[in-house]
C-alpha cells in the first residue's frame, strides 16, 4: 500500500486523511454552504454520515489510483483539504491527474490555500511523473480560478459537472499546468 508523505511548508503542515477527519470535515466545510456550493460532491443540507462516507471511501485506498487527500493543518488544526484525484477524473483531460480543495472560511484570506496547493502540486508532479496537471473550477468562482491563474494553469475547456449542493448542473473551467510553467515561476528572474 502506497501512503502519502507529510508535506510541510513555512506554516503549514499536510498529512494524508485518517479516519477521524470525518468530523472535521463535516463541521468546517460540510455544515457551511459558502464552502459546498463551490463543490460538486457534496450534499447541502449536510446529509449525517456524508463526510464518514467520503473519509470511508478513499482511506485504505491506493491514492494514486482513487485521489490523494492531504489534510491541511495550522499548528495542528484541521484547516481543509487539498487532493489529487488519479487520472480519469476529468473527460476534456483523461491522462492527468486533476487538482482540487477548500479551506474552511475562518481560515480564507491568509494565502494558505496557495501554501498548501503549491506542496501538493510539486509532490504530484513528481509522484505521478507527469509533465502536466489539471484541475477545474466551477465558472462564477472567481477566487478559485484567481488562484490557479496564480500557479500558471491555462484554460483548456468548459464542461459541465453535476452539483448536489445546487441542485443542477454548473459550468466549470478546466485548467491545465505544464510541469515548466509551474517550475518557472519559482525561478528567481
Amino acid at each position: 500500500m502506497i501512503t502519502l508523505p507529510e508535506l510541510k511548508t513555512r506554516r503549514l503542515i499536510l498529512r494524508a486523511l485518517a479516519a477521524g477527519d470525518a468530523s472535521a470535515i463535516a463541521d468546517l466545510g460540510g455544515r457551511d454552504f459558502e464552502i459546498v456550493r463551490w463543490l460538486t460532491g457534496a450534499s447541502w443540507p449536510y446529509v449525517e454520515g456524508e463526510a464518514e462516507d467520503f473519509v470511508n471511501k478513499v482511506v485504505g485506498t491506493n491514492p494514486m489510483e482513487t485521489e490523494a487527500p492531504f489534510v491541511v493543518t495550522l499548528g495542528g488544526v484541521f484547516i481543509g483539504v487539498v487532493a489529487v484525484e488519479a487520472p480519469g477524473d476529468l473527460d476534456d483531460l483523461p491522462d492527468l491527474p486533476s487538482l482540487g480543495y477548500w479551506i474552511g472560511r475562518p481560515f480564507q484570506g491568509h494565502g494558505y490555500a496557495g501554501e498548501a496547493v503549491e506542496a501538493v502540486l510539486q509532490w504530484a508532479f513528481d509522484a505521478y511523473g507527469t509533465d502536466a496537471i489539471a484541475a477545474r473550477a466551477f465558472e462564477d468562482n472567481t477566487r478559485s480560478r484567481a488562484l490557479l491563474r496564480k500557479f500558471g494553469f491555462r484554460p483548456h475547456s468548459m464542461t459541465e459537472r453535476f452539483s448536489k449542493a445546487l441542485d443542477r448542473k454548473v459550468s466549470n473551467v478546466v485548467v491545465r499546468l505544464e510541469r515548466a510553467d509551474f517550475e518557472a515561476r519559482k525561478e528567481p528572474a
